[in-house]
């Protein structure tokens, strides 16, 4: 019985203390391995936009560059600055001749686009096809484009039939390289009648300064020429772009008015802004209306007297 009784009592003190826990076994140094780094998930709402695999950063069909390909934030294209002609400031017109030509046009633009200018192009029709894309190119660089008849005949011997058929014909051409005709005639020889003023249709233009550059051929005599000519202010300067003596010419021409304070336009913007005139058509603007009518401009804005 007292055996029972002892028996008893070691059971009750046993469920008392609560559970005995064996501490576990330290497994081997090699089966334990390093637990990867936990996951964070972004917060509702965050989840990131999945992009089909072609479309991840390097992908072969990515629609956008990686960063390290130069993507990232795209730049901002800012707008090309735009041509300022200031009405109260000295202004020169350079006209090119009996173009375009196939590798001096080109060049001729080239300086003109260095130095922000423009330059009115009278153009021989039947010689577009030769350098087409330069005239465009003269366009869209906001130079003017004027016509020198269709094969430069001497049209101030030609009766109206054949002007007609003659300016008819470069149009067409014109049409063709431009999508327009010009407005402007600048009749070769400067050869024109009573007829070819009254019925072209057209604003007839000559020039006020002749280089001779044809004559020449001489870089430093048309560039001499020019520098002494005194006041150009409102001039209208002859040149012919089929020379590779006017190409450097105009090389050195082009920086040197800009440094005399000359703006470098076209003949319609030098009629308009400079002259405060219209540009009309069967009206003929000639040597001495460029030389003889130039507005007076302010005493601060007016060139240095030769």
């Amino acid at each position: 019985m007292k055996r029972l009784v002892s028996l008893l009592l070691s059971c009750l003190l046993l469920s008392s203390c609560g559970t005995i826990v064996t501490p576990a076994k330290t497994p081997p140094e090699h089966l334990v391995s390093e637990a990867p780094p936990a996951q964070v998930l972004p917060a509702p709402g965050e989840m990131p936009e999945l992009l089909p695999d072609s479309q991840e950063a390097g992908g072969e069909n990515a629609s956008e560059p990686s960063l390290e390909e130069g993507g990232g934030t795209p730049v901002e294209t800012l707008p090309e600055p735009q041509r300022v002609v200031d009405p109260t400031r000295p202004m020169v017109a350079l006209t090119f001749d009996d173009g375009p030509h196939a590798v001096y046009t080109d060049q001729i633009l080239d300086i003109l686009e260095e130095h922000g200018a423009v330059a009115t192009f009278f153009e021989v029709a039947r010689n577009l096809p030769k350098a087409p894309e330069a005239v465009r190119r003269a366009a869209d660089m906001g130079c003017e484009i004027g016509s020198h008849s269709y094969r430069h005949a001497n049209l101030g011997k030609m009766d109206q039939a054949a002007q007609q058929a003659d300016q008819a014909a470069a149009d067409a051409l014109f049409q063709e390289v431009l999508g327009t005709t010009p407005a402007l005639l600048r009749p070769p020889y400067g050869s024109m009648n009573k007829t070819l003023k009254t019925t072209s249709g057209r604003s007839i233009v000559t020039w006020s300064i002749d280089t001779e550059d044809w004559r020449s051929k001489d870089a430093e005599k048309v560039v001499a020429g020019v520098e002494n000519a005194g006041n150009l202010d409102g001039q209208v300067i002859l040149l012919h772009s089929i020379y590779e003596s006017t190409v450097a010419a105009t090389e050195v021409l082009v920086p040197w008015l800009l440094e005399q304070g000359y703006q470098l336009v076209t003949v319609s913007e030098l009629i308009q802004l400079r002259f405060g005139d219209e540009v009309e058509p069967n009206r003929t603007y000639n040597y001495d209306y460029f030389r003889f009518q130039v507005p007076p401009l302010p005493a601060e804005t007016a060139p240095a007297a030769a």
